[in-house]
C-alpha cells in the first residue's frame, strides 16, 4: 500500500519511505528503492472497466530478488 500526494504527484511507501514520481514512470525520487515501480499497461474498456493490456513491463518485487548469488 502507498500514500499518494496529490500536490506533488508522488507515491510514498510507508514501509521504507521511498518516494516515486507517478508523472515520470514512477521514477525513484527518494529512499532505499533501487528502481522505479513496475508498470502495468492498462486501458478503460467500453463499459468503463480497467483492463490490463499485457503483463507487467518490469519484474515485480524487491530489486534484491534480481541479484546474482
Amino acid at each position: 500500500m502507498a500514500l499518494y500526494e496529490q500536490q506533488t504527484h508522488n507515491l510514498l511507501c510507508p514501509c521504507h519511505q521511498s518516494q516515486f514520481d507517478v508523472s515520470n514512470h514512477c521514477a525513484v525520487i527518494f529512499g532505499p528503492a533501487a528502481r522505479p515501480l513496475p508498470q502495468l499497461p492498462i486501458t478503460v474498456d467500453a463499459e468503463g472497466y480497467l483492463v490490463a493490456q499485457s503483463d507487467f513491463l518490469e519484474p515485480v518485487g524487491p530489486s534484491y530478488w534480481e541479484r546474482l548469488r
